[in-house]
């Protein structure tokens, strides 16, 4: 046999090689590959016959490289961890509420006398919209000055009653248009008593008008 013999054995089995380790790894199957070269480097046509022959066939080969290839990690992916939902905000942070408790402080004594002022009164004080000193202007204002002007009306018609008392036995003269019951007075008290009223659904709406464009902290 010649030299050309000898490439043409080498050749012909590196490619039946090359064909059976196909499915191996690229890095077993180089290693493999450039050991094998390096054995049939340089010999004679019949000295690479019998190496070619104790090498065996390059199925084989392939099969005990495939067995002794350990199996690839197994990769878990692991599920997507959603984010933790953010935390609901108080129903007291919300304008909704700003706006019921605003509007029951205004109104809600007309539909439930007393009761529904004290209820607004809470609501109020409960919503986060609001600053502090907002709160007891609109809540402490209207009602302090609605008591008083109760009491000095209370005081001044026991001061009235007192003094019509004492002059009983003077009738009334034809010019005392005040004692009249078909002429309606209305005193200073009175219209101060009205005043403190007239603040309840006033501090309300001025709760309403602070509002405006303003959201929790």
């Amino acid at each position: 046999m010649t030299q050309t013999d000898a490439h043409a054995l080498r050749d012909d089995y590196l490619t039946r090689l090359d064909e059976a380790m196909r499915d191996l790894p690229h890095g077993v199957a180089s290693d493999i590959r450039g050991g094998i070269v390096e054995e049939l480097e340089g010999l004679d046509a019949e000295a690479m016959a019998a190496r070619i022959a104790r090498l065996g066939d390059p199925a084989a080969i392939a099969r005990e490289a495939q067995d002794e290839v350990p199996d690839s990690p197994r990769i878990v992916v692991a599920a997507p961890v959603s984010a933790p939902p953010a935390p609901r905000r108080p129903s007291t942070s919300t304008r909704g509420f700003a706006i019921t408790a605003a509007l029951t402080l205004s109104f809600g004594g007309f539909v439930v006398p007393v009761l529904g002022w004290f209820v607004g009164a809470v609501l109020v004080s409960l919503s986060a919209l609001w600053k502090t000193w907002e709160k007891v202007v609109a809540i402490v204002v209207p009602f302090v000055f609605g008591v008083l002007s109760l009491l000095l009306l209370q005081f001044m018609s026991f001061v009235e009653f007192a003094s019509s008392g004492s002059s009983s036995g003077s009738g009334p003269g034809p010019d005392d248009v005040t004692n009249n019951p078909l002429v309606p007075s209305l005193s200073i008290w009175h219209l101060l008593l009205l005043f403190g009223f007239l603040l309840i659904p006033a501090s309300g709406l001025w709760l309403l008008w602070r509002l405006r464009g303003r959201t929790a902290a």
